[in-house]
């Protein structure tokens, strides 16, 4: 099975919200492609077409939506949720609440995941019937929710927040998380 690269992503780890904002497009394209596949299985069953892209949606789902969380996890809520002294109630209480129902949001989807990453392995056997409309439709909303959330709330909030040396942390931090060289990639190209 090919790995995800995430040497050539749409943002540079330079610039690492936008790097994390981008992954939200991703997610929604394989969100939209999930619903496809459950209609197409159920109109065509399982041909080849279903199963590479079963085997599409679960590369995506197992190598990098972890990877996107975990820099939620690890590097922006807890740098976002110390600058929040200084801010007013209102929005330090707006974004604490808004980190709690996306860590909530966390665990509920890696639960999802799991049954839909079984349903779609089933795919691979011919199984027509494995992918559950309900769980789908669950797993869908949850995650264009979150990202909603994310964009609106956190995304600004950290924009607000972080400073460029943070930022630069961060970034590298991405970059270990995914394999890549941030000497290598920070380096600059000399040209022919």
């Amino acid at each position: 099975m090919s790995m995800i690269d995430f040497r050539t992503p749409a943002a540079g780890f330079d610039q690492p919200l936008e790097l994390w904002l981008a992954c939200h497009d991703r997610v929604q394209r394989m969100c939209t492609l999930l619903q496809r596949l459950l209609e197409h299985v159920h109109t065509n069953g399982v041909d080849d077409q279903a199963r590479v892209t079963a085997a599409s949606i679960r590369r995506y789902f197992d190598e990098a939506a972890p990877r996107h969380h975990e820099d939620e996890e690890v590097d922006l809520f807890p740098r976002l949720l110390k600058h929040l002294e200084g801010r007013t109630e209102s929005e330090a209480t707006g974004v604490r609440n808004a980190i709690a129902l996306l860590e909530g949001d966390h665990r509920e989807m890696r639960r999802l995941w799991s049954v839909l990453r079984d349903a779609l392995a089933a795919i691979d056997g011919g199984d027509a019937g494995a992918l559950d409309e309900a769980v789908v439709g669950l797993f869908v909303s949850r995650y264009r929710s979150h990202c909603e959330v994310e964009d609106t709330v956190i995304a600004p909030a950290l924009r607000r927040a972080l400073s460029a040396e943070e930022l630069g942390q961060i970034g590298r931090t991405m970059a270990q998380r995914r394999g890549v060289d941030w000497d290598e990639i920070a380096a600059p190209r000399s040209r022919p």
